[in-house]
């Protein structure tokens, strides 16, 4: 017993001393079937995040677009025609056949008699007055004088006849006399202050101001 029983403690003995080399040999043919079967498999076939498709796609087609139609022009539509302009009436020209005459002494008052004649023209529908060197004579006058005011104007009665005078020291002064002369030859006709005829409310033109004390229009 004794003997077999040393035997046998050899033999364990020398199992428990060969476990550790057993476990290592076959810790290292384990690994070295591993790098066999790695290094095979990087030379059989690459990973698929080394592909070089997959790190550079390939370029999508993009179709071009048609281009865009030019717009057509459209000429622009010609302008309308202009309506024609309504024109005031024309004031009447011809003579009444009661036309009075004026004779301008002083040839200064010409132009303002004219436009005097021509504001009453249409009062009457047609020229009351005529210039032509005879009748009623219109001229400057003493006007300060004779009213100790600088009245423009003033249509009165003398020994030789009815006269127009107007102021001389305004002449310069108001800035519109044929109102005034109209004013003046209504006198003449017999219109007075107040009558509802025109110009017998005379406004008082540019340079003159109305003097309530006497119903006279003064220049300044």
């Amino acid at each position: 017993m004794k003997k077999i029983s040393a035997k046998w403690c050899c033999v364990l003995a020398a199992l428990v001393l060969a476990a550790p080399l057993l476990s290592a040999r076959a810790v290292g043919d384990h690994s070295a079937s591993q790098t066999v079967l790695g290094s095979g498999g990087y030379s059989a076939a690459p990973s698929s995040l080394t592909r070089p498709a997959d790190r550079f796609p390939a370029p999508v087609l993009v179709r071009p677009s048609p281009p865009a139609p030019h717009p057509i022009a459209t000429p622009a539509p010609p302008p309308p025609t202009p309506l024609p302009a309504i024109q005031p009436p024309a004031p009447p020209s011809g003579l009444c056949q009661d036309a009075l005459s004026i004779q301008v002494v002083d040839p200064e008052l010409t132009s303002a008699v004219q436009a005097g004649v021509d504001l009453l023209t249409p009062y009457f529908g047609c020229q009351k007055f005529r210039l032509d060197g005879a009748g009623l004579p219109v001229k400057f006058g003493p006007v300060t004088s004779l009213l100790n005011a600088k009245v423009l104007g003033y249509a009165h009665s003398t020994n030789s006849g009815y006269e127009i005078w107007i102021n001389p020291d305004c002449w310069g002064v108001v800035g519109d006399w044929s109102g005034v002369v109209a004013h003046e030859l209504g006198h003449y006709l017999g219109w007075q202050h107040g009558d509802d005829h025109p110009y017998m409310w005379l406004a008082p033109p540019p340079g003159s101001y109305a003097q309530p004390s006497d119903l006279a229009i003064v220049c300044y």
